[in-house]
């Protein structure tokens, strides 16, 4: 009998599951995000997996990360999540360092300090503090916030002690830590003072654990799944630096588990997850059985995938067959999407549709609009966009791309043109209260009105072959012009 409810009972869980992937991953919504997070880190190889996780889905709005003490000193882990950042041309997403415990380093610290998560040679951390960044997002975000943390809960703490009326703005804190009950492990024995002020706050607390019922292996078999995960950059970081280095044998000795990567499938699919009570604000997660253990694997690959459909409203993914597209442009899809990804490839391709004709400056505004998105990590819909490439042909026809790649419509009011400015390829970008400005690079602009200039002066102005012309050269910037080298970029926001 009790054999038969615990198959029962697995059953469901693995139907539950089935549905939830179909749902969570196949349906159209809003495109506006579901989650918005602060992640705290102390530097860890699975913080690394799970920021990863969280930045590659547009269901969370990454408001901001925070480093504290544990795998790596706060301001070694901000170094790390910056290079990061950068990395993933996350620019905008503020990183800032908590203050220093001075506790006896832990084991692993050394293997952390080698884990390469991007170049820390060419970026500089933010001289904003922990606190003053989690303070600061609070008070300017107006969804209420889940708190993501992956080591202690010091930075938390520390700031509900400075303004203890903004724990109100925290929907809940996920946390990681491998113990609950009894409360132990390394996440909380680091700080128990801390801890035990932010479990005691009010605010809800999800405690995540991976060990106390069953333990996930990130084995070989895992990391060929992420390195399978279609065209994601976050799963190519996870792979590579699993793969090789220093957390190749760690890997193969099957010693590495889910640890706080967890947080972020219980976020996803707290379904997989059995909770327990501790207390009234604060209950306890840890997955179910080995199915949800191994379920819990597919969802994190899910998460990294994204969603296909997390830009179309018509669509499901995008159309990339070169049978669907014209005969000049059919032999380049797949060589534009290779090199610039299906964002600006489909944002390219509506965009152009949108104007009437493939534009040398519809693909300029494409490649900015697209290039703003990335530097916020942000969907469509979500920036608004003040162009300054006026109203007359063609460096006007820089306002489509704008339009379509960043959703940022006249119907939607996102967009303006501004007035009485001298015309030119440049936009600034405002997210919340952060403003970015990306200008065409000289270099760029003068290859442009020249190759135009030669054209007009083969062909004529405005005839047939002109046009097919400006065709050839919009299809050979698209795939040439790296959205990432072609900008000036001056980014005004005060962090």
């Amino acid at each position: 009998m009790n054999c038969m409810k615990v198959n029962n009972r697995t059953g469901r869980l693995i139907l539950a599951v089935s549905f939830l992937l179909m749902s969570l991953f196949a349906e159209a919504h809003s495109g506006k995000a579901r989650f918005h997070i602060i992640i705290d880190t102390d530097g860890a190889a699975d913080d690394l997996r799970a920021i990863c996780m969280l930045l590659s889905n547009r269901e969370v709005e990454t408001l901001a990360i925070t480093t504290s003490e544990g795998a790596l000193q706060p301001a070694d882990a901000a170094l790390k999540v910056t290079s990061l950042l950068h990395h993933f041309h996350h620019e905008g997403i503020p990183a800032g360092a908590g203050r220093a415990l001075n506790i006896r380093p832990p084991a692993w610290r050394r293997q952390s300090e080698q884990i390469s998560w991007g170049d820390t040679a060419n970026v500089a951390v933010s001289g904003q503090t922990a606190v003053d960044l989690i303070i600061r997002t609070l008070e300017g975000e107006e969804e209420k916030v889940i708190f993501v943390c992956l080591g202690t809960l010091t930075n938390l703490s520390d700031a509900l002690v400075a303004k203890p009326q903004l724990k109100d703005r925290i929907e809940r804190v996920i946390w990681y830590n491998s113990s609950a009950k009894p409360l132990k492990g390394s996440n909380y024995d680091a700080d128990r003072l801390s801890a035990d002020k932010a479990l005691a706050s009010g605010i809800r607390v999800d405690i995540v654990s991976g060990e106390d019922r069953q333990e996930i292996l990130i084995d070989g078999a895992y990391v060929d799944m992420i390195s399978r995960a279609e065209h994601s950059a976050y799963a190519e970081k996870i792979a590579e630096t699993h793969s090789s280095g220093v957390l190749q044998p760690v890997v193969s000795s099957r010693h590495m588990k889910m640890w706080d990567d967890l947080t972020a499938v219980y976020l996803f699919a707290p379904e997989l997850f059995t909770s327990t009570d501790i207390s009234r604000d604060v209950s306890a997660h840890s997955p179910v059985n080995p199915d949800a253990g191994e379920k819990a694997r597919e969802m994190a690959v899910q998460i990294l995938q994204g969603k296909p459909d997390s830009e179309s409203r018509v669509f499901y993914g995008f159309p990339e067959d070169p049978g669907l597209y014209a005969a000049d442009v059919a032999p380049v899809v797949k060589d534009l999407i290779s090199r610039h990804g299906r964002s600006e490839w489909r944002a390219g391709a509506l965009a152009n549709e949108l104007h009437g004709h493939l534009g040398i400056y519809a693909i300029i505004g494409v490649k900015m609009g697209i290039r703003a998105r990335e530097f916020f990590n942000i969907g469509v819909d979500d920036i608004a966009v003040v162009s300054y490439a006026g109203l007359q042909q063609p460096v006007s026809c820089m306002n489509d791309g704008l339009q379509v790649s960043t959703g940022g419509t006249l119907g939607h009011g996102l967009i303006s043109v501004a007035a009485g400015e001298a015309v030119r390829p440049e936009a600034s970008f405002t997210f919340k209260d952060k403003t970015l400005r990306l200008k065409l690079k000289p270099l760029y602009a003068r290859q442009i009105r020249k190759d135009v200039e030669d054209a007009i002066r083969r062909y004529g102005s405005l005839t047939e072959p002109y046009w097919q012309q400006i065709r050839t050269l919009a299809l050979k910037y698209w795939g040439e012009f790296d959205r990432h080298e072609i900008f000036e970029m001056e980014y005004g926001a005060d962090h």
